[in-house]
């Protein structure tokens, strides 16, 4: 019987998991929220309150479903295929002396040969505030920007868009680095960078040495609350226009 409910809910919830996605629902917290799904539709498809916050409720569910049961599902998966390493969110501090410090994602392994699993559900909403800086960049390898370096010109617009996420992203980290370090200074000047970390061949021994490749992504200055994206193309930070496409 419960095996039998089981397939059921499977047969509803994978189909109707992807048709929400055409559905426009409203963040589920306040800004700046990161997006659990960055395939989801935004905004409202209803002037009825009742049906738009049923619709939501329907879509937080199933949200939570695929995550705790790990069937999360992105195109992303299959085509055109993953690309040959892994991408990680690290922040790095400056001063103005020219020291520097770096504070990595939680969710980087330590051990490179034997990475652990995520559990599910938890630091929830930190997974997904890293995860929506990531897939801008997840195929930006230097080889794929120096073979089609018009495909990536459009990066600082993605910062652009994400700014708010990416200052409160970065107002956070740096107060969990302030806090572990108290002894610090606060610094003049806060880079959201990207670790490209090489995934072994299947066919090599798993403790073969990995390659990490770190690229700035974006800078954020304290004092001012100025925000810069680095340009992959022209290989230099330029200035956020707020407000412009």
């Amino acid at each position: 019987m419960l095996v039998g409910l089981f397939a059921v809910w499977q047969l509803v919830a994978i189909p109707a998991t992807n048709l929400m996605l055409l559905v426009p629902l409203r963040p589920s917290g306040r800004p700046p929220e990161p997006s659990a799904n960055t395939l989801q539709a935004r905004g409202t498809f209803t002037d009825s309150e009742p049906l738009q916050r049923t619709a939501e409720a329907v879509g937080r569910v199933l949200e939570f479903w695929t995550e705790a049961s790990g069937q999360e599902q992105g195109w992303s998966l299959f085509t055109p295929g993953p690309p040959p390493y892994s991408v990680f969110v690290a922040t790095e501090f400056q001063w103005a002396d020219g020291s520097r410090d770096t504070l990595l994602s939680r969710y980087e392994p330590r051990d490179l040969t034997r990475p652990p699993l995520r559990a599910p559900l938890i630091h929830y909403r930190d997974h997904h505030f890293e995860t929506q800086f990531v897939y801008p960049v997840w195929y930006a390898s230097a080889e794929a920007i120096a073979e089609h370096p018009q495909v990536w010109t459009t990066l600082p617009d993605e910062i652009r868009a994400s700014g708010a996420e990416i200052r409160a992203w970065l107002r956070g980290r740096l107060s969990v680095y302030s806090a572990a370090n108290p002894h610090r200074t606060r610094p003049t000047t806060v880079v959201l960078k990207h670790r490209y970390i090489s995934t072994p061949d299947p066919k090599e021994p798993a403790d073969v040495p990995r390659t990490i490749e770190e690229r700035p992504y974006a800078r954020w200055h304290p004092d001012t609350n100025e925000l810069e994206a680095f340009d992959v193309v022209a290989k230099r930070f330029v200035a956020v226009r707020e407000g412009n496409p």
